[in-house]
């Protein structure tokens, strides 16, 4: 049933005003044939069934030919048939009736078609069915043989009923207009809240671009910040490398005979290079298992008492090893050094040269 009334309904047309007083003149129509239609029984009971199921008939076809042509898009041209046949068994009876009371009455009936008027058609055609009225009135009292001016009373209900008209198509032209003027107002809102939406929507997928591309280029400055940290990392291994194998070779410790070992040094030893020598010296002794382990001081141009200590710290180490250390090399100003610092190597066998060392232990 709704998707009936909805076909029903729907007006061939893209101007709103239009589709909106289409679809209120069909309405109208259909409730205009539902009152014809309960009319029926009442006509078979009078005295005039004839005509009054001759009209009917004719009322229900003008009003379905009403729906037919505002479907088609024609919306004003269906109103005004709408109102025609609002207007006709309105003034109809005027005409031909008898009883001068009709006269009199049936012209109040007339504010029905400006009021449907108000409903379908546009304000400034509310004066154009009001015009018709008036002219059908006049024609219609002319027709009847009626007269305008016979006596006050006549002429005060005739007055009342067009000046009745004149108020009330002016009350409904002001109404349609303020109608009309918030629907437009109500259109320009709508419009204006689609243009802002369409914006917001033009201005989300744009953003959306912005974060897809800046996405996109955090991933790459990702990608290459871990690339450049990957090659970093290698390259402070590969230093890391380089640095112990420097220090490696700073205290290098070489083997001379199945069970000897010898560390020439050259340069000034510092704290750091007097640790690696310790550490060295001794894993050295460790991985051959030498006996003896002689030490040439001849690069050394100061020996203090730090590497003093160092340097006996190494030989008792060495010692509970099952290693004996030997040292040579040691110049005069390092020996006068030495002496008048206080430091005590005799528990470290000494002598001049490296050359020497080696021929008294061969």
């Amino acid at each position: 049933m709704q998707s009936f009334f909805a076909w029903l309904t729907q007006i061939q047309s893209t101007d709103e005003d239009d589709m909106r007083r289409g679809r209120t003149t069909i309405i109208v129509a259909l409730v205009m044939i539902g009152l014809a239609v309960l009319a029926i029984p009442i006509s078979l009971l009078s005295d005039t069934a004839l005509r009054g199921g001759a009209i009917i008939t004719i009322g229900i076809t003008a009003y379905l030919v009403t729906i037919a042509v505002t479907r088609s898009g024609r919306a004003n041209l269906g109103g005004f048939i709408l109102i025609t046949f609002i207007i006709l068994p309105i003034l109809a009876p005027i005409a031909i009736s008898t009883s001068p009371t009709s006269s009199y009455t049936s012209p109040f009936y007339l504010l029905l078609s400006l009021l449907v008027a108000g409903l379908t058609l546009r304000p400034a055609l509310i004066w154009v069915v009001l015009a018709i009225n008036i002219v059908g009135l006049f024609i219609t009292w002319n027709i009847a043989g009626i007269p305008l001016f016979a006596n006050a009373i006549e002429t005060s209900l005739k007055a009342a009923a067009v000046f009745l008209q004149i108020g009330a198509a002016l009350f409904t032209f002001v109404g349609g207009k303020i109608t009309d003027g918030a629907l437009q107002e109500a259109r320009r809102l709508r419009e204006e809240a689609g243009q802002s939406a369409a914006r917001l929507a033009e201005l989300n997928a744009s953003l959306e671009v912005q974060v897809a591309q800046r996405t996109a280029a955090l991933q790459t400055a990702l990608r290459d910040l871990e690339l450049r940290a990957a090659e970093q990392a290698r390259l402070l291994a590969e230093n890391e490398h380089q640095r112990q194998a420097i220090r490696e070779l700073s205290v290098p410790v070489l083997p001379v005979r199945d069970t000897t070992l010898v560390m020439p040094l050259i340069g000034a030893i510092d704290t750091t290079r007097l640790s690696d020598m310790q550490e060295h010296a001794l894993d050295q002794i460790e991985q051959t298992g030498a006996r003896e382990l002689l030490i040439d001081v001849t690069g050394v141009p100061v020996i203090d008492t730090q590497v003093a200590k160092g340097l006996i710290q190494l030989v008792e180490a060495a010692r509970l090893m099952g290693t004996r250390v030997m040292l040579a090399g040691i110049r005069p100003e390092v020996a006068q050094t030495l002496v008048s610092l206080g430091v005590d190597l005799s528990s470290i066998l000494t002598f001049s040269t490296l050359q020497a060392a080696l021929v008294k232990r061969s």
